[in-house]
């Protein structure tokens, strides 16, 4: 349960810390704030301090799909994305989902309504699937590729889904570093060998500094850059409070390489700082669908 909680409750902190220096560069983010180190409110006055954006959304509306159906059902993901994008007033969508979501919204069917990008979208929000379903790496899988391509359908769109979902279930069931990384890049190298081969370096240069990880992985909102990057702030940090901080420090796709990291790390049991969760958007509702997700996971293994 510690670990459920510190997944969903990680991926919301993580992308309320990156929320106010999306898009910006790392030196952007050193010359404006000097260091992101707590909550703040967003420059363009849409979000208060401590509110997540679509990435948490996301994964909440994935989370609430499995919920209605015990397993992963496209149709449901597809009819609550569309439901929450008529009512939503983020106007921070990713441009894949936005058009896939208009696709469905059109009538086109979810196995069709995907778009070829190669954005993170997908892996930003697939936390639910590596937590309920971890007793079985086949399952986490195929359930990740599924919820991908009903939005992103790039192959290392679908391949960061999977990075990030396995991973969780990794932790889940308490493998060490190294043998996260390697079910992890197996994998994903099914999907996209060079997004296995950079989550690899990643780990390999884990005692390098930000900025030269910053250099040689990338941080855009393409999942080449991100998913990597994610990986490096959760390989080379002891705490959680380290991992994100690197994460919506690190400039780029702040909010995403935040909840993704914030997800992977809080995955392990960790302690998150009590500032944070007191900060957080509806932290408690947050909890309630940890707690919903252990319990459906418990009655899926008993049965």
């Amino acid at each position: 349960m510690k670990k459920f909680e510190g997944c969903i409750i990680g991926t919301a902190v993580g992308d309320a810390l990156g929320m106010p220096v999306e898009g910006m560069s790392r030196d952007q983010i050193k010359e404006i704030y000097g260091e992101i180190t707590d909550f703040l409110p967003s420059p363009y006055g849409d979000l208060k301090a401590g509110e997540y954006t679509d990435d948490t959304e996301q994964m909440l509306i994935l989370a609430e799909s499995i919920l209605q159906t015990t397993y992963f059902s496209p149709d449901v993901f597809a009819e609550k994305l569309k439901n929450w994008f008529l009512k939503t007033k983020s106007r921070r969508i990713g441009p894949t989902s936005r058009q896939a979501i208009m696709n469905l919204l059109r009538g086109i069917h979810w196995s069709r309504a995907g778009v070829f990008s190669d954005t993170c979208g997908s892996a930003m929000r697939v936390m639910p699937i590596g937590l309920v379903y971890h007793f079985s790496f086949n399952l986490v899988e195929r359930y990740a590729v599924l919820s991908s391509i009903v939005t992103h359908k790039g192959n290392s769109a679908i391949g960061g889904a999977v990075a990030v979902a396995i991973a969780i279930a990794c932790n889940l069931l308490d493998f060490e570093k190294e043998e996260l990384l390697k079910e992890t890049t197996k994998r994903v190298s099914t999907y996209d060998e060079l997004l296995a081969d950079k989550i690899k370096y990643a780990y390999e240069i884990s005692d390098r500094d930000l900025d030269f990880a910053v250099e040689k992985l990338g941080n855009s909102i393409y999942a080449i850059d991100s998913v990597p990057m994610a990986f490096y702030c959760y390989f080379s940090s002891d705490d959680f409070e380290e991992c994100v901080l690197k994460a919506v420090n690190a400039g780029g796709d702040t909010d995403s390489i935040g909840a993704m990291s914030g997800a992977i790390k809080g995955s392990e049991g960790v302690k998150i700082p009590d500032k944070w969760i007191k900060g957080l958007r509806d932290c408690e509702y947050l909890k309630e669908v940890a707690r919903k997700l252990y319990e459906l996971h418990t009655k899926i293994v008993k049965f």
